[in-house]
């Protein structure tokens, strides 16, 4: 993983002030309207949009890979699929997430009782090993939907995950490297406003320049 590359390579483009402010416009719109759902959606989507653009012109080897803003519905539809797939990927978190929501609503003691150790421990590691498995298909796909538009690439997940088998150490590389780039700008997005503007600009260039060369990678076992 080219750490150092990831976090340059953008800057190397004449007009990446343009587009960083809109990503960061689009960032903080997504954050501070997300209670509205509708329109913290149709924002997150955008750039989840651009993300895949992105992913898409790393892929080609352009010489400057940030995108255009432009033609904005091709990137909400882009990264409403993004978002959808993302969705499915984590239906076992958000499940397991309401069932310990819901005993607590119903005993808050049950959490912290027999129960809520039992639950802890079954549910915990079998989240874990879920977690460790899918976010690196959820990526691979990401690519993989960049260069073929169909969100089919992001379920095939027997191939996804045979890719991946074979290359195990560069997919814990990889999401170790992911780990503590996620942490670095989750702790500057928590900042209000400054974060929320800066956040989304600084991480969409790295998460796509990563998850892009992670891809290549695995996909070509001889790298």
């Amino acid at each position: 993983m080219n750490i150092g590359r990831a976090l340059t390579y953008a800057f190397e483009d004449p007009a990446v002030g343009g587009k960083l402010v809109i990503l960061a416009a689009l960032g903080f719109i997504g954050t501070i309207t997300l209670p509205l759902l509708l329109v913290g959606l149709l924002a997150w989507a955008a750039v989840m949009g651009y993300l895949v653009d992105l992913i898409h012109n790393l892929n080609n080897r352009r010489r400057y890979p940030l995108p255009r803003w432009d033609d904005y519905s091709a990137k909400i539809g882009k990264g409403g699929n993004v978002l959808a797939a993302a969705l499915v990927y984590n239906l076992p978190n958000i499940l397991v997430s309401c069932c310990l929501l819901t005993l607590n609503f119903l005993d808050s003691r049950l959490l912290g009782g027999t129960a809520g150790l039992l639950a802890l421990c079954c549910l915990g590691p079998a989240l874990l090993l879920y977690n460790l498995v899918a976010w690196p298909m959820l990526a691979l796909g990401l690519a993989r939907y960049a260069d073929e538009h169909t969100i089919v690439a992001f379920f095939q997940f027997g191939d996804l995950f045979n890719t991946l088998r074979r290359r195990p150490g560069l997919t814990l590389q990889w999401m170790l490297v992911m780990l503590a780039a996620n942490l670095i700008f989750g702790l500057f997005f928590v900042i209000p406003c400054i974060g929320w503007l800066g956040a989304p600009a600084l991480a969409v260039p790295v998460v796509g320049y990563l998850t892009a060369l992670f891809a290549y990678q695995v996909d070509q076992p001889g790298r």
